[in-house]
């Protein structure tokens, strides 16, 4: 593993304590006390891993606690190691969501369940018969709760691809993405009607799951 893709992998005390909801010093009690894994740099600076923060942070939301960041975003990457660097320079640029991500597929829906995010980006290369059965049903699930889908696309052929099987709901992203693009996407969302503030209620996952497996039996 490269220094740089470590470095995509992990985040500041300061970035940890804003994510979860809590103090710095809080957040540097929960490294000693082992809750969050981290190791200080040369420098003496202390990384924290971003993994060790998504858990605590679907702790948090299965025990009903709430976190001082207003609106969610979750992340389905193809690339784990991308998934890390885009979460964490949305997060800068949007500074009111929390950005997580996953490279699984699966593990994504169970956490729209868990989270009931604002927004949902899925990576078109985790398969696009995949990305399509997960855009359906989410944007299915959209009509409902208002939430924003876009799917990321690395080619003129991947983004044929996906209009022919996505309804037009979807917002289509070049790959690689411009995290100002992105950013300013979703800010136009969420000052459109899609803000709202986090009541924080732990859903379903096998809400979700039923609706993938209607859609993976199409």
């Amino acid at each position: 593993m490269t220094a740089e893709m470590i470095s995509t992998q992990t985040c500041s005390t300061r970035d940890a304590s804003r994510l979860l909801g809590i103090s710095v010093r809080t957040a540097q009690l929960w490294v000693e006390e082992g809750r969050l894994q981290a190791w200080k740099t040369p420098g003496g600076h202390r990384r924290i891993l971003v993994e060790s923060v998504d858990r605590l942070l679907l702790e948090q939301r299965c025990a009903g606690m709430t976190t001082s960041v207003p609106f969610g975003m979750l992340l389905v990457m193809n690339d784990e190691a991308e998934g890390y660097a885009l979460q964490g320079l949305l997060s800068k640029l949007l500074p009111d969501c929390l950005v997580t991500s996953t490279a699984c597929p699966y593990d994504g829906l169970l956490r729209v369940g868990e989270m009931s995010p604002e927004v949902f980006v899925v990576d078109w290369r985790i398969g696009g018969l995949a990305a399509d059965r997960m855009a359906h049903a989410l944007l299915g699930r959209a009509r409902k709760q208002r939430m924003l889908v876009v799917v990321l696309v690395d080619s003129d052929k991947e983004r044929e691809e996906a209009q022919e099987r996505l309804p037009g709901a979807a917002v289509l992203v070049d790959v690689p993405v411009d995290g100002d693009g992105l950013a300013a996407i979703v800010r136009t969302f969420l000052g459109s009607g899609g803000r709202r503030r986090r009541a924080v209620t732990t859903r379903r996952p096998d809400v979700l799951d039923e609706q993938w497996a209607c859609h993976a039996a199409r």
